[in-house]
């Protein structure tokens, strides 16, 4: 778990804060959430859970993600971790993993789970490719990747594979797979996804299609967002103020593991029309967005207000560079800009749906060997 040493916020210093909850007051307080070290859950073991997602069902959040094991995808597992607090976390569960079903082709990242309320379900929507960085699995050719299908019963159930879809009729000619995806659920209970691809010309494309009422097929392509210079990838749409934004990471070699910098897009409706693609701001300034690359975006709601959290994957692992597996960020704004300001810790109040961070907590974040659990 993160560490837990819960302290007063420095703007708060003195000062108690009462919130009515469940018909009694209480006192909220932030707690700290730490970049630049090894997560760890409630059993002291390292949180392994990249190319995910964030989630809240009921009063619970869930982080989904992949456990990462570099050199062997046979070991590629999907694991749930829940927290009331954002900041302490409990392993729930290894929720998929490849030998449930033996589809070794699958490789379970840049997932997303979502309740249908029609059908009860939770439906998980995954990419379905083998990477290329990957080394060879003997008798497992590379095949061009899909958007995977799973459901279950519960948040931190077994999700089961359904099958995976590749991109619908109507799809510009040469775009027949997904690469990097995630999906969107509107507040009108429709969902999509968005998927960066392009065979011929990898990730040069955004596509965003529209899912079927019970999330488990492609209904149809809603738009195609053109990209211009360097391959864009980690899509991820969120909707604030009744405006959408479309974040993206890019860098000359989207293949590779390394942190890029983040890029925004903004419309008011998802058929378009999109603005250009522009740099995401960091302070202080970062080329690679401290050593990260984005993941998904997610709005706290609480008592108080709310705020987004942005959730970077730092693939330390296969780099060999930077503390840490996970970066979260709380995201800010320039005017209307959106802008990342990097906190080696930061407070939030998931119950207020707000958050703190003491200047001096804004420095440049260490470049060292990487460090995992022991």
């Amino acid at each position: 778990m993160l560490p837990v040493n819960i302290r007063v916020n420095h703007r708060l210093r003195g000062v108690a804060m009462m919130l009515l909850f469940n018909g009694a007051w209480a006192i909220a307080a932030g707690v700290p959430v730490q970049n630049d070290t090894v997560w760890k859950d409630d059993r002291g073991q390292e949180i392994l859970c990249q190319g995910g997602s964030l989630a809240k069902f009921g009063d619970t959040f869930y982080f989904y993600g992949w456990a990462d094991y570099p050199g062997d995808n046979r070991k590629d597992t999907i694991t749930c971790y829940s927290s009331k607090d954002l900041a302490s976390w409990k392993f729930e569960r290894h929720v998929y993993s490849r030998d449930m079903t033996n589809l070794t082709l699958i490789v379970p990242d840049r997932l997303h789970v979502i309740f249908n309320a029609a059908t009860k379900k939770y439906v998980m929507v995954g990419k379905h490719i083998l990477p290329v960085d990957d080394p060879e699995i003997p008798g497992q050719p590379r095949v061009t990747g899909g958007v995977s299908y799973f459901t279950s019963d519960t948040p931190v159930g077994t999700f089961t594979y359904l099958g995976h879809e590749m991109l619908p009729a109507g799809a510009s000619p040469g775009t027949d797979y997904h690469r990097d995806l995630a999906a969107f659920q509107d507040d009108d209970g429709v969902a999509y996804v968005v998927s960066s691809h392009d065979q011929h010309k990898p990730n040069r494309n955004i596509m965003i299609t529209r899912l079927t009422r019970d999330y488990l097929h492609i209904d149809r392509p809603i738009c195609e967002v053109p990209l211009t210079g360097d391959a864009r990838e980690a899509p991820y749409i969120i909707k604030l103020k009744n405006r959408y934004s479309l974040f993206v990471s890019g860098h000359g070699n989207p293949s590779a593991w390394n942190g890029s910098p983040t890029y925004v897009s903004f419309a008011e409706r998802l058929a378009g029309p999109w603005t250009a693609f522009r740099k995401v701001k960091c302070e202080p300034d970062s080329k690679d967005c401290f050593n990260a690359q984005n993941d998904f975006l997610f709005e706290v709601r609480g008592s108080a207000g709310s705020f987004v959290l942005w959730g970077g994957d730092r693939w330390s692992q296969r780099t060999g560079t930077g503390i840490g597996k996970n970066i979260w960020l709380p995201l800010q704004w320039d005017a209307s800009e959106p802008l990342l300001k990097w906190y080696s810790t930061w407070d939030v109040n998931a119950v207020a749906g707000s958050w703190t961070a003491d200047p001096k907590a804004i420095r440049t974040p260490p470049r060292g060997a990487s460090r995992v659990a022991e």
